[in-house]
């Protein structure tokens, strides 16, 4: 019983040192990002009408931007992950050795978690300079508590399949940074469901994603969802939790194939 703990607390201690205090790595993700925010917001602030509360517009940029970043630390952190166990050895280290990927995603989990509070700082530092500063106000406490726990059900399921997907291939590829930048956009991330396309709507509806982000935008922008806040809930955590297993039965086939032939050679495309 002790194990798991003990074995979490190990990589825990060695990713956050590796990610926050050793890597070089992480100040070059912080500028980067900021590179992208500036260039995602002025196009924005340059072309909205003066009219437009600046208030309020940054506050719809800076929930969409924290959707697009926590999807984003789904595909690399969690996804992404099994790729450099592959690269790393590590893989085989986890199986052979009984341990599991349990206590290293448990001690990942913090490290995303941390990532993207500092991320959220740095939007919103960048977005008040650039833009003027969100007017971030919870309208909705509940909406928010289970949109937040819906969307992470939601991306373990998308992680799940995606890495099992690079289990197979030993690749990342085009297909998955169509998939980082396409599905936020097509899921209702980036913008609200109210407001898009009758048949980007329907599509986004289809998927588990779209519940818990209108759920979240709801709660913190007072922007009514398209479907009932009840539906959103029921419907959210039905689609998350068959999205989930879903993913674990597509992660344990890959996985399956993969003892019996040989893990593939690790490239980026």
């Amino acid at each position: 019983m002790l194990k798991l703990p003990r074995r979490t607390m190990g990589v825990l201690k060695a990713y956050f040192l590796s990610e926050f205090i050793r890597s070089r790595g992480f100040i070059y993700g912080l500028i980067s990002m900021g590179l992208w925010i500036v260039l995602f917001s002025m196009p924005i602030a340059l072309f909205t009408p003066p009219d437009v509360d600046k208030s309020v517009m940054a506050s719809r940029m800076f929930v969409g931007l924290m959707l697009f970043v926590y999807f984003s630390a789904a595909t690399w952190d969690w996804a992404a992950e099994l790729r450099w166990m592959i690269i790393e050895g590590r893989i085989e280290y986890f199986i052979t050795s009984n341990a599991g990927f349990l206590p290293h995603y448990l001690a990942i989990f913090p490290v995303t978690i941390t990532w993207l509070l500092i991320a959220l700082g740095l939007m919103y530092l960048l977005l008040s300079i650039v833009w003027a500063p969100p007017a971030i106000v919870v309208y909705d406490l509940f909406s928010l508590v289970v949109g937040v726990v819906l969307y992470t059900i939601s991306l373990m399921g998308y992680a799940l399949i995606l890495g099992s997907s690079m289990i197979s291939t030993g690749t990342t590829g085009f297909i998955v940074e169509i998939l980082g930048f396409v599905l936020p956009i097509a899921t209702g991330g980036i913008l609200p469901l109210r407001y898009s396309p009758e048949l980007l709507r329907t599509i986004a509806l289809y998927t588990p994603f779209s519940y818990p982000a209108e759920l979240i935008r709801y709660s913190l922008l007072g922007i009514e969802p398209v479907v009932p806040v009840e539906k959103a809930v029921v419907t959210g955590l039905i689609y998350g939790l068959l999205f989930v297993a879903v993913g674990v039965v597509v992660f344990k086939i890959q996985l399956k194939k993969a003892l019996k032939n040989g893990f593939p050679t690790a490239s980026l495309w």
